[in-house]
C-alpha cells in the first residue's frame, strides 16, 4: 500500500508541476503581449514582472494546482473499480497537459494534426 501511495504522491507532484508551469508560461506570454517595450527596458521589466508577480504567483498557482491534481487522481481513482485508476487518471492528465503545452509553448495544434492524420 506505501507503493501506492508513494506513487500517487509523485504523480500529483508531476500534475500539479506541469499545470503551474503551463499557467505560469501562459500568464508570462500574455504579459509579454502586452508590454510595448523593447530592448533593455522591455528586460528591466521582465525581471521586475518576475519577481514581483511570477514568483508569488507560481508559488500560489503550484499549490492549487496541487490540489486540485490530488482531487483529480483520487476522484479518478474512486471511478474505476481496478487499482489502475490513478494510473489511468495520471494518463489522462499528462495527456491533456501534453496538448496544452503543445500548443501554447510551442504553437504546435496536436488536434488539428490527428485530425489530418486520421482522415489520411
Amino acid at each position: 500500500m506505501s507503493n501506492n501511495r508513494q506513487s500517487t504522491k509523485y504523480a500529483i507532484y508531476a500534475v500539479a508541476v506541469l499545470s503551474a508551469a503551463l499557467i505560469n508560461g501562459f500568464i508570462l506570454k500574455y504579459v509579454k503581449r502586452h508590454i510595448d517595450q523593447q530592448g533593455y527596458l522591455l528586460v528591466l521589466i521582465d525581471m521586475l514582472v518576475v519577481v514581483l508577480i511570477f514568483a508569488p504567483a507560481f508559488a500560489l498557482v503550484t499549490s492549487y494546482a496541487k490540489k486540485l491534481s490530488k482531487v483529480y487522481l483520487k476522484t479518478s481513482k474512486k471511478l474505476s473499480s481496478r487499482n489502475n485508476g490513478m494510473l489511468l487518471g495520471f494518463i489522462v492528465a499528462i495527456i491533456i497537459l501534453f496538448i496544452l503545452y503543445a500548443n501554447l509553448r510551442h504553437n504546435i495544434n496536436v488536434i488539428n494534426d490527428l485530425k489530418a492524420l486520421i482522415s489520411g
